[in-house]
């Protein structure tokens, strides 16, 4: 499917949604787990920050979610893609600048 910037541009509501449910399963996930398995606490910090950006696995399932539901409904169809594809562009520019302070704050990263 075309990538279509008006879609993107839709989801503006439903992408903000995604992306800080997303952002708060991370970051509570992995300081949750951190925490629960009494990991350094470096790594319970900041271990989160780290799983924000966005890899291509998502637009691929968003490709496979899209076929699925186009027999059922085709307006869920542009607000799944609209939502994926914005978060997945917001993530890569912002989330990967997040993930870098992350690892220099940890110490992984000796500039």
């Amino acid at each position: 499917m075309p990538l279509d910037y008006r879609l993107i541009a839709g989801a503006g509501l439903f992408t903000a949604i995604y992306i800080l449910s997303r952002a708060v399963g991370k970051i509570g996930g992995a300081y949750l787990g951190g925490r629960l398995t009494k990991a350094d606490p470096v790594v319970t910090k900041y271990l989160g920050f780290t799983l924000l950006p966005h890899s291509g696995v998502s637009l691929v399932f968003t490709g496979i979610a899209s076929t699925t539901l186009a027999s059922i409904d085709t307006s869920l169809v542009s607000i799944i893609s609209g939502t994926i594809v914005a978060a997945a562009i917001i993530n890569e520019v912002i989330a990967v600048i997040i993930a870098k302070f992350a690892f220099k704050w940890a110490g992984e990263i000796v500039e």
